[in-house]
């Protein structure tokens, strides 16, 4: 037989019987987690689970990129198997990560960007897969507080007198999600109106949300608790105050309806006179 057919012959006969010497292994990465918006000073987790698939496939390397900078290696077919490397906004917990896993300590905003894993299988076919998502690292606000137009703390209106209250989040990156809830139920839209936001030079953003109504609505025995949730990336911040009615002004509104034939309770009235002034004058 002529030497030129028995290489290709051969080759065929292999085919033949199933034998695929790198064709029939692969790698494949079946979750990549990183988490979307972690908040700053936060410890973050970034998982990459993969198959190495086919006859004996062992791992190489699993290399981890933030954009073009590769912070962490873990090698297969060594001893010396992990290795971690430092830049702004990426400090790798060594002790902590594995094949599967990294772990970032202490994010900041410099830690934001584009994550990377890289899987490779061994030689001499080195099949690789890749796979990436975003993560923003988002800064909750510095504060979250209530605070009423000109009144006494704890704030007390009179029936017939307008409640005004803002719910400020400060220094919020990205920009935090207001809204209000009185005694846990979520306030109707008309009462509520967005005010012009604040923006530092560093990006952080102050923002204020504000609630106003008639009393004696949302109250119950003169007392409505308020609370505002501050959203931001998931991450929620609530503050809550306590208002309070004067009851003398519920009871002049109670003798409305009394003149039309409704009997006032005196003793009500007096419990509520006694009630205001002990709130007034709490620490």
């Amino acid at each position: 037989m002529d030497r030129r057919l028995v290489l290709p012959l051969a080759a065929l006969l292999l085919l033949g019987r199933g034998v695929r010497p790198y064709s029939d292994k692969t790698v494949e990465i079946v979750e990549l987690v990183v988490p979307e918006s972690p908040k700053v000073g936060d410890d973050v987790t970034l998982t990459c689970r993969f198959n190495l698939v086919g006859n004996n496939h062992r791992l190489y390397t699993v290399n981890w990129w933030r954009g073009k900078d590769q912070f962490y290696t873990y090698k297969g077919t060594t001893l010396d198997r992990k290795h971690a490397y430092s830049f702004q906004g990426i400090q790798v917990k060594e002790e902590a990560s594995t094949e599967e896993s990294v772990v970032l300590q202490d994010v900041s905003e410099d830690t934001s960007g584009l994550f990377k894993c890289e899987v490779m299988g061994e030689g001499p076919s080195f099949r690789t897969a890749v796979a990436n998502k975003t993560m923003t690292v988002v800064i909750p606000p510095r504060k979250v507080e209530i605070l009423a137009r000109s009144q006494p703390d704890p704030p007390v209106y009179q029936v017939g007198e307008t409640i005004h209250l803002n719910c400020t989040a400060t220094a919020a990156k990205p920009r935090a999600t207001l809204t209000w809830k009185i005694d846990d139920v979520p306030v109707e839209g008309h009462h509520v109106l967005r005010l012009p936001d604040y923006e530092d030079q560093r990006g952080r953003i102050t923002s204020t949300l504000n609630l106003a109504w008639d009393p004696p609505a949302y109250f119950h025995s003169n007392v409505a608790r308020v609370a505002c949730h501050a959203v931001v990336g998931g991450h929620t911040t609530i503050a809550t105050k306590d208002i309070y009615l004067n009851p003398a002004s519920s009871a002049a509104l109670n003798h409305l309806y009394a003149s039309k034939g409704c009997q006032l309770s005196t003793t009500w009235t007096i419990l509520n006179l006694v009630f205001f002034f002990l709130v007034r004058h709490s620490p």
